[in-house]
């Protein structure tokens, strides 16, 4: 039985609730404000160097996004075509790179897309735009109708292809499906879906009446290119795999990296095929030819994170990061891979291992710093919607990797580290799992002398504050951020209707039967639990504050000492720099304070 919500007021953010989250922050001011300014010091040297965040070439062109010292900077031929100090988070480039897109926020889904030609804005839209793709002298975007102002018959939250203003596409796609666009010549491929499916479309680029779909499949899947008539796509089927009109070509041996929109998983280059595959979360980049034949495996350094890539028909250029080097940068061409850069900023030792959970082997990445003690540890995970973990560079971790706190990255089920059935078993009824998996790694942590504090944000705060509530004599505190936590409200709140096809329905009978089963908003017990820091970005407008404001004051009720820290500026997706500084100085005050004793 599900007691009434007494915090549901939190839900509508208004005045009362947002002087809460303020009293709140004070407090937590109080008890950590004197430390971070130290820590915002010696973060610098960590979090102001550069960044690629996405790259685009032709056999002409180059343009590059980059972010360093705060200022997101756009390039395109060497010449910088804008910068901003809030978040650029994708652009777009015409084919002879005259025009320019790029989407700039200060943190949340909503932002304003410009339009440039030949360096000068033409155009500036507020909304909430994923992707432009432009062809002749005009552009399709793909947009999102969230707020006020939906047209009559758009689903809320649901993505449309626009034109000039005008939906000219995507009647059919609900609301808990993605868009994205790719123009091959004169033609072009809608790919429609999320976590678990896809639809694949094919037509004339300029008439999108005659996009007509191809294929339907019960996993996800992206187009690579068109030879010959044929389309090559890449299936997100058991490791992953190529198909040239519906028929695989390639099986991978390992899973292949996530997508992401700056992200191209695998490309195709003249009579090649470049895949970026998993090894046990580590890099492997795959070289095949077109009949699917593997040639080679490039020799990039495997304890990395691919953060951009990009290609032509003859190249591809390629960046990464690992836990002490912000970024990597290779070159392939002609066979042969290019090391061109490399950034060591903090020389790091890496581990890894595995821990059983009855018959699942979990595996784990390990860093250590040249001071390090091996005797406290920050432990990340996330373990949902397909996505994996793999041991980039985070700044606030080069900080604590500097001060002799090792870094434990964890691949849990719900993620892709070992491919599509690896995310199904850690979804829906099956969450359970990705909470059990983090359990063995810090059972084995606690083996080894370790003291430990558990890190995770948004999907990772609802496995933070679930381990927080049930593994609570594993840790020593808890840092949970901008979390999803009332399993049973969350499709009711912002973005969170598309979050069903991986959480499940709440409204189902049977869906909120296991889902309330584990919900950490609806299972605290009258327990006085390890210190946790709650962290919330009071705009965020992908996942409520609620969630954060309701744990934190339930959670406060047992007498466990508990922290609200909330951010006024920024939204989900990142903040300004000097607040992300100061938020992540706060984050690190609390983390050592807990390692500490």
């Amino acid at each position: 039985m599900i007691e009434p919500d007494e915090f549901s007021n939190f839900e509508t953010l208004e005045p009362s609730t947002i002087e809460f989250a303020r009293e709140a922050t004070k407090i937590f001011k109080k008890r950590y404000g004197k430390v971070s300014p130290g820590i915002v010091d010696d973060l610098r040297k960590f979090a102001d160097v550069p960044m690629t965040t996405q790259a685009r070439i032709n056999d002409k062109h180059s343009a590059r996004l980059y972010k360093e010292k705060g200022i997101y900077r756009l390039v395109v031929d060497r010449k910088e075509v804008a910068s901003s100090s809030s978040l650029i988070t994708w652009f777009s480039v015409s084919d002879d790179f005259d025009r320019v897109a790029y989407f700039e926020t200060d943190g949340s889904d909503e932002g304003v897309l410009y339009i440039l030609k030949s360096g000068t804005v033409q155009e500036k839209i507020t909304g909430f735009f994923h992707q432009v793709l432009f062809f002749g002298d005009t552009y399709y975007a793909v947009q999102a109708f969230r707020g006020n102002n939906i047209p009559a018959g758009v689903p809320l939250n649901s993505q449309r292809v626009t034109l000039n203003g005008d939906i000219v596409w995507g009647d059919d796609v609900s609301e808990v499906e993605f868009i994205s666009l790719y123009n091959f010549g004169e033609e072009c491929i809608a790919a429609v879906g999320n976590w678990l499916k896809a639809s694949i479309y094919r037509g004339k680029l300029k008439d999108p009446a005659s996009w007509t779909k191809e294929v339907s499949i019960e996993h996800p899947a992206y187009p690579l290119g068109i030879r010959d008539g044929a389309i090559y796509l890449l299936e997100y089927a058991g490791y992953g795999a190529i198909s040239r009109n519906g028929e695989i070509i390639v099986k991978f041996e390992n899973p292949v990296e996530e997508f992401s929109g700056s992200i191209e998983p695998a490309m195709m280059l003249g009579d090649r095929l470049l895949a970026f595959t998993l090894k046990d979360a580590k890099l492997l980049p795959v070289v095949y030819d077109l009949a699917g034949s593997r040639q080679s495996v490039l020799p990039a350094y495997e304890f990395s994170a691919l953060s951009a890539s990009c290609h032509d028909m003859e190249r591809a250029v390629f960046y990464s990061t690992s836990m002490g080097k912000p970024e990597i940068v290779y070159s392939y061409a002609g066979e042969k891979l290019v090391s061109v850069s490399e950034n060591n900023l903090l020389d790091v030792e890496m581990k890894e291992g595995f821990v059983l959970n009855g018959n699942t082997k979990v595996h784990y990445f390990l860093g250590s710093g040249k001071s390090s003690r091996h005797d406290r540890a920050v432990v990340y995970g996330y373990g949902g919607f397909n996505i994996g973990v793999t041991p980039g560079y985070r700044p606030s971790y080069a900080y604590l990797l500097s001060k002799g706190t090792d870094i434990i990255f964890c691949n849990l089920r719900g993620g892709n580290e070992y491919g599509e059935e690896w995310h199904l078993q850690g979804t829906r009824e099956n969450k359970i799992n990705v909470f059990d998996d983090f359990r063995c790694v810090l059972e084995h942590l606690r083996k080894q002398g370790y003291r430990v504090v558990i890190e995770g944000a948004s999907n990772g705060g609802l496995l933070t504050s679930y381990a927080l509530l049930n593994f609570h004599a594993l840790i020593n505190g808890a840092v949970v951020g901008k979390p999803v936590i009332d399993m049973l409200r969350f499709h009711k709140l912002l973005a969170g209707v598309y979050w069903t096809n991986e959480y499940g329905n709440p409204d189902d009978a049977s869906d909120r039967r296991f889902l309330s089963s584990y919900s950490p908003y609806h299972n605290i017990k009258d327990l006085v639990y390890p210190p946790s820091l709650i962290w919330i970005r009071m705009n965020d407008d992908r996942v409520h504050p609620a969630h954060g404001m309701k744990f934190y004051a339930r959670l406060k009720k047992t007498g466990s000492t508990t922290y609200l820290r909330a951010d006024f500026s920024g939204g989900h997706i990142g903040l300004r720099h000097e607040a992300m500084l100061d938020e992540s100085a706060d984050i690190i005050a609390f983390i050592q304070s807990c390692l500490d004793g």
